[in-house]
């Protein structure tokens, strides 16, 4: 038998503190007291489900400026896809029948998306889904590396804080306190979105791993390992740095643990109203819609992250999406991104089927982002793909959500001077949207941030110069729209 000692315990406490487990603790840092204090502990039934999609999405192929004259065989002799029929136009709506060869119109008489997005549909028309169009930064990195690492931690050109945005928007508003899963990653590795000095993430890389030292079930030796700890639990302890930290994430590891068992994460018994098709592809069996198999990882993630999100105290949840470096062959029709627009469209047609079922007020309470670390070049390059860029795309959806197109559309902000996809060094889309604004926004009036806390979520955000709420010139000349209403 492995007797649990004292050390050992807390040696793999202390694992757990740094990696996977998230619990109650006690005693709070100075600088979340003086949050606190600043405002009331915000709403604590409200969730964000975020999904990043790795390796810079071209932003143009997915929310398409069909009426731009720069969006031309010219430029994207490969990736051109055609103008929407206009038989199958509507104002302010997706068609629900159109021809997946060309734009799928999105009835403002200038912007479409791809194709492989028309399962946005249903949720486009109840104006649930808002398509924000030309998003990014101050003086913008071509890095994977850098510009994700911007995104995730909401601060552009800073490499050294190591807390994320989503981290410090449950911790400096205090809605992490009291609970056991305040933020989950579902993916390889946990995302610098959801990491601080507290352990409050729980990071699956396989859910069916999440348990205590490989022994599962109701094993004997699974119940002799937790009735050790909790004897640990009861042995008096000196008073030392960390050592209640330490003890408390032990003690809620094991009811974290139990909580995931309860939700049934093998399950995938969620359908659409035909009750054959299942929203969840991931594998053989449940995809009915055809998706490529490339697909099931990823679709298996989402599932996981929206049940722990449905059936947990989680704040935020979510997972990536990667496939989106298209340098070589990316395909108009067909091919790698034309996949992933697939996957992406079903995605948001699920989520909300599932979060629907579950209860209507879950989906009310609920926001779903994408984000996505840099646009791709306007114009082609030599290898029928595209290189990376500057502005790209954000959906945002939910049933609070003010749905449509936003920045992409036969207005100053679009089409201020001729080829307005070539505004940046006559090669890039210019941003008329900071990402900060999005967020900025959906982490005051959503998850309920006061604007005094806010501005320690996203440094600057309540600074003038960078009219990230209420928009104007940026100090680098640049004109940005502020916070579009979104909530």
């Amino acid at each position: 038998m492995n007797i649990l000692t004292r050390r050992t315990f807390l040696e793999r406490s202390l694992q757990v503190a740094l990696g996977a487990a998230a619990s109650a603790f006690f005693g709070i840092p100075s600088f979340i007291q003086r949050a606190l204090a600043q405002g009331q502990i915000p709403d604590r039934t409200k969730k964000v489900l975020f999904i990043f999609l790795r390796g810079g999405n071209d932003g143009i192929n997915t929310i398409i400026p069909w009426a731009d004259d720069a969006y031309n065989t010219t430029n994207r002799p490969t990736l051109y896809i055609p103008r929407p029929d206009p038989q199958t136009s509507v104002s302010g709506r997706m068609p629900t029948a159109p021809d997946l060869k060309r734009v799928v119109d999105l009835g403002n008489g200038f912007a479409g998306v791809h194709p492989g997005l028309f399962e946005l549909a249903p949720v486009y028309n109840d104006r649930q889904v808002a398509l924000i169009h030309r998003v990014g930064y101050p003086k913008q990195s071509r890095s994977h590396f850098d510009s994700q690492r911007y995104w995730e931690n909401g601060i552009p050109r800073d490499k050294i804080t190591g807390s994320g945005i989503f981290y410090r928007a449950v911790v400096n508003t205090g809605l992490y306190k009291g609970r056991k899963f305040p933020a989950v990653s579902v993916q390889s590795d946990n995302p610098l979105l959801l990491r601080g000095p507290l352990p409050t993430t729980t990071n699956l890389s396989k859910y069916q791993n999440y348990d205590m030292a490989g022994v599962t079930g109701n094993s004997n030796d699974r119940a002799k390992l937790l009735a050790a700890i909790s004897a640990q639990h009861g042995i008096e302890y000196p008073v030392k740095d960390n050592r209640n930290l330490l003890f408390s994430t032990g003690a809620g590891l094991k009811e974290s643990i139990d909580g995931l068992k309860t939700i049934g994460l093998a399950s995938n018994e969620f359908y659409d109203k035909d009750g054959a098709t299942h929203l969840f592809p991931i594998n053989a069996a449940s995809n009915q819609k055809g998706l490529s198999s490339g697909s099931y990882g990823y679709f298996n993630n989402l599932k996981v992250a929206a049940q722990i999100l449905a059936h947990t105290d989680a704040v935020v949840a979510g997972t990536a999406l990667g496939g989106f470096d298209t340098h070589d062959r990316q395909g108009k029709l067909t091919g790698g991104h034309a996949d992933r627009m697939r996957w992406l469209g079903w995605t948001m047609y699920a989520l909300r089927k599932y979060f629907t079922d579950v209860s209507p007020a879950l989906w009310q309470n609920t926001v779903v982002i994408t984000l996505s670390e840099f646009g791709r070049t306007s114009k082609e390059n030599g290898n029928q793909g595209t290189d990376h860029a500057e502005a790209g795309t954000m959906f945002v959806a939910g049933g609070k959500v003010k749905g449509g197109v936003y920045q992409c559309s036969n207005d100053s902000w679009t089409t201020g001077q001729t080829g307005s996809m070539f505004q940046v060094n006559s090669r890039y889309l210019r941003r008329s949207v900071d990402y900060r604004s999005v967020l900025g926004e959906i982490i005051r009036d959503h998850l309920g941030a006061t604007p005094e806390q806010l501005g320690t979520i996203i440094p600057g955000y309540t600074e003038a110069r960078e009219n990230l709420a209420s928009g104007g010139v940026t100090p680098d000349g640049t004109r940005i729209a502020g916070e579009l209403g979104l909530i």
